[in-house]
């Protein structure tokens, strides 16, 4: 029976644009969190027509309490709440299929709509041995970790394109384009809930097979640059990490799952300085 696991953000749900959409003191917030729970539900209906049983979905965006449960697919288990220990890909392991991850959005420093990588007003760029990552990426190489693929993303056009380029065979779906940082071509709610349960069933029918999980074996380096050095400066307090620049610091792991626990406990200690 196929279990899938999905992980949803908000910046790349078509419609989200700008901060009045993703904060919760922001006046369009609750339109968003409508939205992001339908676009979820399409995914969740295609899921279903291509014979998924299990499917746990984890609300992955700020304070990770923005889906409306009463709203989800009767058959869906949710992860809502924040200060988890795998952050945007809490519950996942080696008993999945495959991830869905819809929502998302492109990395920090790039055209995309909402563009950052995982806290846009601390973190100016992350590596992985050496490669520039955003949150699409260094997810997608956790759910490699347990050997699990990513085989379906959402988002907009210049997301799109920053997946095809890590992994080809990864199908996506185009919500929006970006047109600047706060501005996008939306399409159609209604047209999205369609092709995303359309995608999302053809994906997991047709293709699971032929998609491998992308996975890192041995050490994991690990560099994250900072808006100042004050932040990198804070992170010092973690023994094995190192400063390599007035804002960046470097740490090597073991294996990506604790690259990526380090990466959120490197970013909540350049947090506190703000």
């Amino acid at each position: 029976m196929m279990k899938i696991y999905i992980s949803a953000d908000i910046e790349g749900i078509s419609g989200v644009v700008n901060g009045s959409h993703t904060a919760p003191q922001g006046y369009d917030y609750n339109r968003a969190r409508k939205l992001m729970t339908d676009e979820v539900n399409a995914a969740v209906k295609g899921a279903k027509l291509a014979g998924a049983a299990t499917i746990l979905v984890n609300d992955a965006h700020g304070p990770m309490t923005n889906l409306l449960i009463e709203e989800l697919d009767e058959d869906v288990v949710l992860i809502s709440g924040n200060k988890k220990s795998l952050g945007m890909m809490e519950g996942i392991d080696n008993t999945y299929d495959a991830v869905l991850l819809i929502g998302y959005h492109a990395r920090h420093n790039s055209s995309g709509v909402l563009a950052h990588s995982y806290y846009g007003s601390v973190v100016s760029e992350v590596k992985v041995n050496d490669n520039v990552v955003g949150e699409f990426e260094f997810n997608t190489l956790v759910a490699g970790q347990y050997n699990v693929p990513v085989v379906f993303v959402s988002g907009d056009d210049v997301l799109s394109q920053q997946v095809k380029s890590f992994h080809t065979e990864i199908e996506t779906l185009i919500v929006k384009r970006a047109v600047s940082r706060y501005t996008a071509e939306c399409i159609q709610p209604k047209k999205v809930h369609r092709l995303m349960e359309e995608n999302v069933q053809k994906t997991l029918t047709e293709k699971l097979k032929s998609i491998l999980p992308r996975r890192i074996e041995g050490k994991i380096e690990l560099e994250v640059a900072f808006s100042n050095s004050g932040m990198a400066e804070a992170t010092l307090l973690i023994p094995g990490v190192m400063l390599i620049e007035p804002n960046r610091v470097k740490y090597v792991a073991n294996d990506m799952i604790e690259a990526y626990k380090m990466r959120m406990a490197l970013t909540t200690l350049a947090a506190s300085t703000l």
